[in-house]
């Protein structure tokens, strides 16, 4: 696709590794990267870059290539650049980045606690921001949430004629039926998203919301496409698993019981005591009764809010 008359700096290039990113085309995708690195070396082209990082992290998802940076390391050079539209984008990459592992303790506070709207971003970028959000409340379980913004970004993304943002918006609240056991509701939204997306093989949206969609995805007629996506899908979740059990936990964490490093987990992604109990059907008097425990072994004091901070530090250092 000719985006700019080979005079984007690069820009083309990513947009072809995109395009090879999304149907699956894994060894083209690293290809035209590679390229996208070359062409915009030394030009100051940051936002280019970016896209190119961001890229980077998505086929790490797929266990293809590695990125040339950590995401905090990444993050830590913008921050020295003083340039807060280009770090919020880096936070948007990095929030989705890190939904799609299923690491939501790892997603930027900005987008963990879903301060979009206190953020700057350029107009253009909005739309895709929240999409970005819908997949941070995915991960954190926010169900209902990602449904009842659906009408309203769709509308937004419709204004601006971005039908791939409208494509994983479609996707994800589809996803968010699911896992409420609405059946019919998912099936109505998910089927015509997949008649359109096999128009042009763009297979990856679905496989990155491949742990919420397997069930429906099986009742699908299993033409080449559904292959597919299902196989796209089962591997992503694989390697993400892989990625999640390689992290190290702090060997302080060792002290804690499962039932504790679960609701660390829970903290860490930013959920109140009354979601965790929810969460696990547990009381909100209980779950405040373990998080003192947690806090103790762990050698944590302060007020709430630092010890959650804490914590979150913690779980972070060893990641």
């Amino acid at each position: 696709m000719q985006m700019t008359n080979n005079h984007g700096q690069g820009a083309d290039l990513v947009m072809r590794a995109e395009a090879a990113l999304l149907r699956g085309q894994f060894t083209d995708a690293e290809i035209e990267l590679e390229r996208a690195y070359a062409a915009i070396e030394g030009n100051g082209q940051e936002n280019i870059a970016l896209c190119c990082d961001f890229l980077a992290l998505r086929l790490y998802l797929m266990g293809q290539g590695r990125p040339r940076c950590t995401p905090q390391d990444r993050r830590a050079i913008l921050k020295g650049q003083h340039n807060i539209v280009w770090l919020n984008m880096w936070d948007g990459c990095c929030a989705y980045f890190y939904a799609v592992l299923g690491r939501p303790e790892r997603i930027p506070e900005s987008f963990a606690g879903h301060d979009l709207d206190a953020m700057n971003f350029l107009a253009p970028g909005r739309p895709v921001m929240d999409m970005v959000e819908n997949q941070v409340l995915l991960a954190q379980g926010e169900w209902a949430k990602v449904i009842g913004r659906c009408e309203k970004l769709l509308k937004k993304c419709s204004s601006f004629h971005y039908g791939l943002v409208s494509l994983y918006v479609r996707i994800q609240t589809a996803a968010a039926y699911a896992m409420l056991d609405k059946q019919a509701e998912a099936i109505r939204l998910l089927y015509p998203a997949l008649r359109e997306a096999e128009q042009d093989g763009l297979a990856l949206p679905f496989a990155e919301n491949y742990r919420y969609l397997a069930p429906l995805l099986q009742g699908c007629p299993q033409d080449a496409f559904f292959r597919q996506v299902t196989a796209l899908g089962a591997e992503m979740t694989r390697h993400c698993g892989e990625l999640c059990q390689r992290s190290t936990t702090p060997a302080i964490f060792a002290a804690l019981t499962e039932r504790e490093r679960e609701i660390c987990t829970l903290i860490a992604a930013r959920l109140t005591n009354r979601e965790i109990g929810e969460r696990l059907y547990l009381s909100e008097g209980s779950i405040k009764q373990y998080s003192n425990q947690i806090y103790s072994k762990l050698q944590i004091g302060g007020d709430t809010r630092t010890k959650r901070k804490r914590l979150i530090d913690l779980l972070n250092s060893g990641s």
